[in-house]
């Protein structure tokens, strides 16, 4: 389950602190509040603001976190992100986001995302550069054979870099279409955390090293989505491939949009996440409501 719960984090995280053109009008601003909750009885909230300047530079501001059962071995983590983007509307478009996940007694992420798009009547295509450093929490100490007791630095960090492509058509209006793709590149061979459990569970916690299965090498996901006078429906699905195991994670959700008048929206979302090395599923359900002004 943890790794279940650590890829529907991140996913949430970087959908959240990437709003596109059509998500909020150059100039205008929105804050969002987001809470969910799946069958593992973990639960989440995410407050999102995006503030448009006169000249039509956003700044956007992300916190949120996720609180899981008291029994597991991690209870909770938090999400920080903080983000400027040139003028959706433009013919160019630049932004620059900052995120923190994680749990400073096990696992943190802070990531630099560099973004690029390019705006048509029809499409929106962006380019994407992340830099990541991971840092994982030790045992801080081992007893070697010998019966010596050995020193360990406090944390171990991981570097890592990803590329990724999003484009998003909207020339059949009123469907709109979205795909996107990251892949990753790691300073460490983190296959050694499946080959070799035994060994590391010396020098880190169990709960840090099933945390590290949700380090992905590649990701990529799909929306398409209906506009109708009143909202929007749509269907999004995404997978990614983990680092250390290979094992593949799947997240498919459905979501509505519901326009209550020009400045006010709620948002409905239902959906599960698998892997395909357990035929075990965890479903999830999220409610947001957003203010526009």
């Amino acid at each position: 389950m943890q790794l279940m719960k650590y890829c529907l984090t991140v996913c949430l995280v970087f959908s959240m602190s990437s709003l596109h053109a059509d998500d909020t009008e150059e100039g205008s601003s929105a804050i969002t509040f987001e809470i969910g909750q799946d069958t593992d009885d973990s639960q989440e909230a995410y407050l999102n603001v995006d503030t448009g300047l006169e000249n039509g530079v956003h700044i956007k501001w992300m916190s949120g976190g996720t609180r899981l059962p008291a029994e597991s071995d991690i209870f909770e983590t938090r999400s920080r992100s903080i983000g400027i983007s040139s003028p959706y509307g433009k013919k160019v478009v630049a932004g620059f986001d900052y995120d923190y996940w994680g749990n400073p007694d096990t696992i943190e992420t802070r990531t630099r995302r560099f973004k690029l798009g390019t705006n048509t009547e029809d499409w929106y295509v962006q380019l994407v550069y992340e830099d990541r450093v991971t840092r994982l929490r030790t045992n801080g100490s081992f007893i070697n054979r010998r019966g010596v007791v050995v020193d360990l630095p406090d944390t171990a960090d991981i570097n890592s870099n990803g590329r990724g492509l999003d484009i998003s058509f909207y020339g059949f209006f009123p469907f709109s279409i979205n795909l996107s793709y990251m892949e990753y590149d790691y300073d460490k061979d983190l296959t050694a955390v499946a080959k070799h459990p035994d060994f590391l569970l010396i020098l880190f916690p169990a709960s840090t090293l099933s945390m590290t299965t949700g380090l992905e090498s590649w990701r990529r996901s799909g929306d398409i989505s209906y506009s109708f006078e009143w909202g929007t429906f749509g269907i999004s699905g995404s997978q990614s491939e983990s680092v250390v195991d290979e094992s593949i994670a799947s997240t498919g959700s459905l979501y509505l949009i519901l326009d209550i008048n020009k400045n006010w929206s709620s948002t409905f979302t239902w959906g599960e996440s698998g892997t395909d090395t357990s035929d075990e599923t965890v479903r999830f359900a999220r409610l947001g409501i957003t203010h526009r002004w």
